[in-house]
């Protein structure tokens, strides 16, 4: 698909908190014959007339091919928060009209605003988004001494976070929660996971970072990108097979990154790669499924994320 823009049949356009379009893109988006993006990145731009205006349908997925083709032919932007690359809107596009299809004019990203206010560095901390994904894959990075930079799409995800990681052994991991950054309003609140597990989405700001950093001394980590989790982290029977042989048919398995595919192992669950994780599920006799939740732990949130 191709367009008039370049070529392309769309341009996104990072823009800031504060409404700072990327450099130099002011007149590519006054002089765009339609206008994409959500309700409040809209809202950011001034109004031109003439140019029409569209919100993002929804489902947003299965409709873009449908309305970028409708607009074929027309000069087409669309605005993205910071950088359209970052878990969010350019991938979508990308992934529904292919790349030739789209160009992308970053701005600052909440990673690179984050990290500046943290003072971490790239070399230093990790990124991870639970942006669409559930809140459990910060568990598998957690080490001691490790920074965590964790993107989030909602107010109720500083206290899952803060109750995941208390229940798993982390109550005292320093939470940083960084609110609508590079903005006017940006706001910043430090507290315990413990003390975050019991803050309401009302107190938190819809547009946020987590940065979460564990102590030197932090326990030893459950959850983990490698195979061998202990046996006491399984509900079993007794009949499991022990942490050993699982590590060692995993690494022979070799399951390649983001597989969807599963196995059965005598005494282990379905199992998927660090980049898809063994859910529980329906099994054999004698075959159990894995729900590695240490006490307490909700089993069905850890079990989502952790490689046998």
């Amino acid at each position: 698909m191709t367009g008039p823009l370049g070529g392309h049949l769309v341009t996104v356009v990072g823009v800031g908190a504060d409404g700072v379009l990327a450099a130099g893109c002011e007149a590519l988006v006054r002089e765009a014959d339609v206008l994409m993006g959500g309700r409040r990145h809209l809202d950011l731009v001034p109004e031109v007339e003439g140019q029409e205006r569209r919100p993002w349908p929804t489902p947003l997925a299965p409709s873009l091919p449908g309305l970028l083709e409708e607009l074929r032919g027309r000069r087409v932007v669309a605005l993205a928060s910071g950088d359209p690359m970052v878990s969010g809107i350019g991938t979508t596009l990308v992934r529904a009209l292919g790349t030739e299809a789209v160009r992308v004019v970053p701005a600052v990203s909440s990673v690179a605003l984050a990290r500046a206010r943290m003072r971490w560095s790239d070399e230093e901390s990790v990124v991870v988004t639970l942006v669409g994904r559930h809140e459990a894959r910060v568990l598998r990075e957690v080490a001691p001494g490790r920074r965590i930079l964790a993107l989030t799409s909602g107010s109720e995800t500083p206290a899952i976070v803060g109750e995941l990681l208390s229940e798993t052994g982390h109550p005292d991991a320093v939470i940083t929660l960084l609110g609508d950054l590079g903005s006017a309003a940006e706001s910043r609140s430090v507290k315990t996971a413990q003390e975050w597990a019991q803050v309401a989405a009302a107190d938190v700001p819809s547009l946020h970072v987590l940065a979460i950093e564990f102590p030197e001394d932090a326990g030893t980590r459950r959850a983990s990108w490698v195979a061998g989790l202990p046996d006491d982290a399984f509900e079993n029977d007794g009949q499991l097979t022990k942490r050993d042989l699982r590590a060692s048919a995993l690494a022979r398995l070799s399951p390649p990154p983001d597989s969807t595919s599963g196995t059965w192992v005598p005494g282990l669950a379905p199992w998927a790669s660090s980049g898809c994780a063994p859910t529980p599920a329906a099994v054999r006799p004698r075959w159990r499924p894995i729900l590695s939740a240490p006490p307490g732990c909700p089993a069905t949130r850890y079990a989502s994320v952790c490689p046998t």
